[in-house]
């Protein structure tokens, strides 16, 4: 039978859901301003050259707008995705679960080894996801 202390304690957690929750509203409203300045940015001659020649407004998006902005578009998503990671691992620290919680229990009882080992994982993925957004940058930029 659980303790009445553990049973507080779980209580009085953030929880998965609305550490989800807030990390994806949070999430979708940076990535819209974003995604937003990256297409407002776009150079609007070749625009206004297609839609000179007839084109719908879709087909101006698609065929004018959005092929030059796609390397910044693609940039922001992979950089979103490294804030999530990171904001992730706080949010579990402070009781939605996860990766952060795990760490947060290594370290309540002195597993050095395995929170060396979390925070490396961490740092690594991070790492990876702003190599592969530098390379997409360079690559279709």
């Amino acid at each position: 039978m659980p303790s009445e202390n553990s049973t507080s304690l779980a209580q009085d957690s953030l929880g998965a859901v609305s550490g989800a929750l807030a990390l994806g509203v949070g999430s979708v409203g940076l990535l819209g301003k974003l995604v937003a300045d990256s297409l407002e940015e776009t150079d609007p001659g070749p625009a206004r050259a297609l839609a000179a020649t007839g084109a719908r407004g879709h087909q101006v998006f698609f065929g004018a707008v959005l092929p030059r902005a796609w390397p910044a578009v693609v940039g922001h998503l992979l950089y979103q995705l490294e804030v999530n990671v990171r904001s992730a691992t706080l949010l579990g620290i402070v009781g939605a679960g996860g990766i952060g919680y795990d760490l947060l229990n290594a370290a309540r009882v002195l597993q050095f080894p395995v929170v060396t080992t979390i925070v490396l994982m961490v740092l690594g993925l991070v790492l990876l996801i702003e190599g592969l957004a530098v390379w997409v940058r360079k690559v279709y930029a």
